[in-house]
């Protein structure tokens, strides 16, 4: 994944994605405690009431129809499930299951946690004999204040029951028996618990208050789906919401990476025969992008002078050179002419003369490329006949390859022309061809093939040999660059001739490879675009 857009795209739906899902699992987990903590208060109220209304003590009768009055309907519709029984007399006053034991055999471990001893609750007497009994106490006077024992006197909370197992009236119940600790309920205190029954999953509570064991449990059918529904919503609104924001982070990242898009095509336009190109200043885009325009911008100043100055300086030294050349192998040459044939004279002479000639050729094909640098190499616009042009080359090449015990095959298609430059092209031809001689082995061959392939022209100039090691065939059109086996073999050349070569087709519109090169076989391959027929 190499698109900077589309990484932006990805990392902000995904941080944005991290924290929707997040705030989307809270929400959920918010709701259903929200639901379960309307239900207990629900439930809650419930176990009260019905405490409520069984104390103090009535005909249970009226306590049955004052529960089906309150909750009938719930529990007809089978949402309500209500259980109470009087746990000092165990006597089970109301229950809306016919098998507790089997809705009890369904609560998770624990639950309820283990009955404590029943605590006794005060007789409470007829409301009006209750009344009568205020009245003549306040006419007596206030009732004396129960003393703790051992204060003096017998007061303090009574020991024992009145007549017939009855607290008397003004006396307190004793606290509730049993230590406290693990496994005991406190009165009063409220249990919680889910639990499946009769297909359904239920929210029950148990309260014991007043000597009464209360059980009271709703159906969360309706809870599960409202959380269902919930969820389908949060389901559906995610990844539309994620969607939305990767819609959003790729026109962000399409704004934001707008100016760089246009440096780039600004950058791609500079080359060396246009180097005046500038990214254009924008003072209204963001400040760090103004700045690396203005940076780009001064770099490119400096490399259009340094460039401008390497061109002009390899003009210049090539243009000087010629004459103080031309006079040095004018006055060889009158030096040759005087001088006795046979001499040490006339060997160092000649030395010099290959020497200058070789020196000249350098500097002939360094102006050539810094003439290529500029794009000014090909300014001619002749029709160039290719295929006569390969024949002469391979006429004046078997003199060489037959001194070196190479054999030459050419297979050339006739007809084949191209605009440009003739002496160019011939040179740049040469070039591939005694390469291919040169850098050769002892009854080698060198193979040449024109043709017409794909409305192009096609020269393929093969040749056995020492083959190219594989991290310097990136290498072969670099000036000055020599293979280290040619070096080894004391080949002579400077290093120009595949350079050279490359600038030459490429200034006629095509190009040149290394398509192959190992020990067997060094394969070049050259297209060119034809000439346009005559009409």
């Amino acid at each position: 994944m190499h698109s900077l857009r589309i990484r932006l795209v990805l990392i902000s739906t995904l941080i944005s994605g991290v924290a929707i899902v997040g705030m989307a699992v809270l929400s959920w987990f918010v709701m259903r405690r929200t639901v379960l903590e309307s239900i207990d208060i629900r439930l809650a109220g419930i176990a009260g009431r019905t405490i409520r209304d069984m104390h103090p003590r009535v005909d249970w009768n009226s306590i049955t129809r004052t529960i089906d009055i309150t909750h009938g309907d719930d529990m007809e519709e089978g949402v309500l499930i209500l259980y109470a029984r009087d746990d000092v007399n165990d006597e089970v006053v109301y229950s809306s299951v016919d098998k507790f034991d089997e809705l009890r055999s369904n609560f998770p471990e624990g639950f309820p946690s283990a009955v404590p001893e029943p605590r006794r609750r005060p007789e409470w007497h007829d409301p009006l004999e209750r009344l009568e009994r205020i009245n003549s106490d306040s006419e007596q006077g206030p009732p004396a204040r129960p003393r703790p024992a051992g204060a003096g006197g017998s007061g303090g909370f009574p020991k024992g029951k009145g007549e017939k197992g009855k607290w008397k009236d003004g006396d307190r119940p004793p606290p509730l028996s049993g230590k406290k600790g693990p496994g005991r309920a406190r009165e009063g205190q409220e249990e919680y618990a889910t639990a499946s029954y009769d297909g359904k999953r239920w929210r029950f509570v148990v309260v014991r208050e007043r000597g009464y064991f209360i059980l009271a449990g709703l159906d969360l059918s309706r809870s599960r789906e409202e959380l269902k529904q919930l969820e389908r919503g949060l389901l559906i609104a995610v990844p539309i919401a994620l969607a939305m924001i990767a819609f959003g982070g790729w026109l962000v990242a399409e704004r934001a990476l707008r100016p760089l898009r246009t440096i780039s095509e600004t950058a791609s336009q500079v080359t060396a025969r246009e180097l005046s190109a500038r990214m254009p200043e924008n003072k209204d885009t963001d400040p760090e992008i103004s700045r690396l325009v203005a940076v780009l911008n001064r770099m490119m100043d400096r490399l259009e002078m340094s460039f401008s100055h390497a061109n002009r300086f390899s003009a210049d030294v090539s243009h000087e050179l010629k004459t103080p050349l031309a006079i040095i192998q004018g006055e060889i040459e009158s030096a040759l002419r005087e001088c006795r044939p046979g001499t040490s004279e006339e060997k160092r002479l000649l030395v010099l003369r290959e020497e200058t000639n070789r020196l000249k050729s350098i500097i002939r094909s360094l102006m050539l490329l810094s003439q290529a640098d500029v794009g000014e190499l090909i300014r001619k616009t002749d029709r160039v006949q290719v295929t006569e042009e390969l024949i002469s080359i391979v006429e004046d090449a078997e003199i060489m390859a037959e001194s070196a015990n190479v054999f030459i095959d050419a297979v050339i298609e006739e007809g084949a022309e191209i605009i440009g430059d003739a002496v160019l092209l011939r040179q740049a031809l040469l070039n591939l061809v005694n390469n291919a001689i040169k850098y050769n082995k002892e009854d080698g061959f060198v193979r040449l093939e024109l043709s017409k392939v794909d409305g192009k022209l096609k020269l393929v100039v093969a040749n056995s040999g020492p083959g190219i090691a594989e991290e310097e065939r990136e290498k072969v059109f670099d000036r000055f660059f020599r293979a280290d086996a040619a070096r080894s073999r004391g080949v002579h050349g400077f290093g120009l001739g595949l350079s050279l070569a490359k600038a030459v087709f490429e200034g006629h519109g095509g190009k040149l490879v290394l398509e192959h090169a190992d020990e067997e076989e060094t394969r070049f391959v050259v297209t060119l675009p034809p000439a346009p027929r005559l009409s």
